[in-house]
């Protein structure tokens, strides 16, 4: 009876699958005009771009090897730096609610 329903669960974990393609990660042009700043200055070597989710909204961080501060340049999706003096956003809420 184990084999029938290990069968018939493998069958339909199969039949109900589907083939998908994942979403294409889309680069806003903000976003490409700014690598190309930071490559073409030399100033910024082995520089890292994490994509960051905070209430549903996306936000960039930009980090170079060599820059003191870790939140240095964050921006909305939409290219706006985050300025944390002026923000809404809770500097400390957004660095634990982040993922």
């Amino acid at each position: 009876m184990k084999k029938y329903i290990c069968i018939m669960f493998v069958f339909f974990a199969l039949t109900a699958c589907e083939e998908r393609e994942p979403e294409p990660v889309i680069i806003p042009e903000w976003l490409k005009t700014r690598l190309t700043e930071l490559e073409s200055s030399g100033d910024c070597h082995l520089c890292t771009v994490q994509r960051w989710t905070y209430n549903d909204e996306f936000f960039y961080n930009f980090y170079c090897s060599h820059w003191s501060c870790i939140d240095c340049e964050i921006y909305r999706y939409d290219g706006r730096l985050i300025d944390w003096e002026t923000t809404l956003i809770d500097r400390i809420d957004f660095a634990q609610n982040k993922t």
